[in-house]
């Protein structure tokens, strides 16, 4: 079984976050492809679908890290036997009615018959979807079940839009932690952002990750703001 791993940056990704990234797939023994082409985020997960000989295609966001192997092997065993789609849980809450669960793009992984089974849809925005998340509205329209990891913890709250809201479920925002299996940055452009994400990496590879004092994703953000 042929599994094609990759993560895209652009020209002015601080080489901090890279090298972090770097770092905690080489301690996870997770092979990658980091590929640097100023080129749009879904735009370049389509070429990489389309044109990449692979029986499953996994992405990860620069800024996103694996808090232990066992989810990457997770994700490979769950879309092989249902034939599907894994990875981390996001809402357009820029898109109405902001309520679509969807599988994000910063850890998400399919197979390639999946993807053919629904007709090699785009990854790119459309008026209905964010990056990457037409997949699963395509998945959902045909009934095709998949899995999405739920925010569990996050360490900060970003600075422009307040909390972001996971539909229904709770929240989610800077550093958030994904059912203690993954580790998304967000925001990845501030500098204060990118140092914690420094942090945090070293202490995957050190084997110290806490979530101390993080903000709880079921908890009611009361005098917050709230997107």
């Amino acid at each position: 079984m042929k599994i094609s791993v990759n993560s895209l940056h652009w020209d002015n990704v601080d080489t901090r976050i890279l090298e972090s990234h770097k770092m905690v797939m080489r301690h996870f023994d997770i092979p990658i492809e980091y590929h640097n082409m100023n080129i749009e985020h879904g735009l370049w997960m389509n070429a990489v679908c389309r044109n990449t000989d692979a029986d499953v295609y996994v992405f990860f966001d620069v800024d996103c890290v694996p808090l232990n192997r066992e989810v990457f092997d997770e994700a490979i065993h769950y879309v092989t036997e249902n034939d599907s789609i894994f990875g981390n849980a996001q809402v357009s809450n820029h898109i109405h009615p902001k309520t679509h669960v969807f599988v994000a793009p910063s850890f998400f992984a399919i197979t390639k018959s999946c993807y053919e089974q629904l007709g090699k849809p785009t990854f790119y925005p459309t008026i209905r979807s964010d990056v990457a998340e037409e997949i699963s509205h395509v998945a959902d329209e045909i009934g095709k079940r998949y899995r999405c990891l739920y925010p569990t913890k996050f360490d900060g709250v970003p600075k422009k839009d307040g909390v972001w809201r996971l539909s229904n479920y709770g929240y989610y925002g800077i550093g958030t932690v994904y059912e203690n299996k993954t580790y998304h940055l967000f925001e990845s452009r501030w500098g204060d952002h990118i140092e914690l994400f420094q942090k945090r990496c070293q202490q995957i590879v050190d084997g110290q990750f806490n979530m101390d004092g993080m903000y709880d994703s079921l908890v009611e953000f009361y005098g917050h703001k709230v997107k």
